[in-house]
């Protein structure tokens, strides 16, 4: 029962003006810091791990407002997912150092498309997706409903969307050999047998091996491409990772993965995912943190 008012209030909200989901999105966010919801708790205690040179007031004024950005971004995505897509093209704004993707679209080398959660990542599909044929993995989820309208979303854009095990993971070598676009999410947490510790924050976090063997088996180029939220829409970004995501050295490159992602993060600190547990798993030695 749960499930389906959620899904009809989720259909609702889709229709509405984006002023007025930001604006219930703010009032939620707020709602959810004062009662110190637990992705409130998750949020405060991810601020203090990776900010610990902030003072606690802004560090926990940094919280605050990114969950009023986590509220905003719960009653933007029934819009995104649901509007035609020519209504998110004309809420993107501005996009910043397109010459970048133009130059990798043109070039023989498969083009990879690392997304850290930051902002509105459901927007880049829709941006790259019109300037190219993109590739993605993807994990159902619990609820079957809301699976049904995130694929059709990503589908009617013409994105290939393959499973998250082996032959996934095929599809996207074969479609960087041939020179197509793979976008992937960089900062999930992997399986233990699929990922290594690195520095994130300066804060030890299991990291994906994935990019670096792709990387490493087809030459591909690697653009950080994110959307952040701005008054009225949103603005495209994309940066080079640094040069050692590129090099051989699995650590250094998952190491300078994560300073890629800093780097974007550094762009709206409030604007990231700060709810999710990224160091759910800690090495050996040091204790849990949540």
């Amino acid at each position: 029962m749960k499930t389906k008012i959620a899904l009809a209030l989720f259909r609702f909200v889709g229709y509405w003006p984006l002023g007025v989901a930001r604006g219930l999105g703010t009032l939620v966010g707020r709602i959810m810091w004062r009662k110190q919801t637990r992705e409130a708790r998750i949020t405060q205690t991810n601020i203090e791990l990776c900010f610990p040179a902030l003072s606690a007031d802004q560090q926990a004024e940094l919280a605050r407002a990114s969950v009023i950005e986590l509220g905003k971004t719960f009653f933007e995505l029934p819009l995104v997912l649901q509007r035609n897509p020519q209504w998110v093209y004309r809420k993107i704004k501005k996009v910043h150092n397109q010459a970048l993707l133009d130059e990798a679209l043109a070039s023989e080398r498969g083009t990879l498309i690392v997304s850290p959660h930051l902002g509105n990542w459901e927007v880049i599909g829709f941006e790259v997706g019109r300037q190219c044929h993109m590739t993605t993995m993807y994990e159902p989820s619990r609820y079957p409903e809301m699976d049904a309208i995130v694929k059709e979303s990503r589908s009617k854009l013409g994105a290939d969307l393959v499973p998250t095990d082996k032959r996934g993971v095929m599809a996207l070598v074969k479609t960087l050999r041939t020179g197509g676009t793979v976008g992937i999410l960089p900062d999930q947490e992997p399986d233990l047998e699929s990922g290594d510790f690195a520095p994130f924050f300066d804060t030890p976090a299991l990291t994906m091996t994935l990019l670096n063997k792709l990387v490493q088996r087809t030459g591909a180029r690697a653009i950080i491409t994110f959307s952040l939220r701005v008054p009225g829409g949103f603005e495209m970004f994309y940066q080079e990772p640094e040069a050692e995501f590129y090099g051989d050295d699995e650590k250094q490159a998952l190491a300078a993965l994560n300073r890629s992602v800093e780097a974007a993060v550094s762009n709206a600190p409030a604007q990231y995912q700060w709810e999710y547990k990224r160091f759910k798993r800690r090495p050996d030695g040091l204790p849990p943190v949540y």
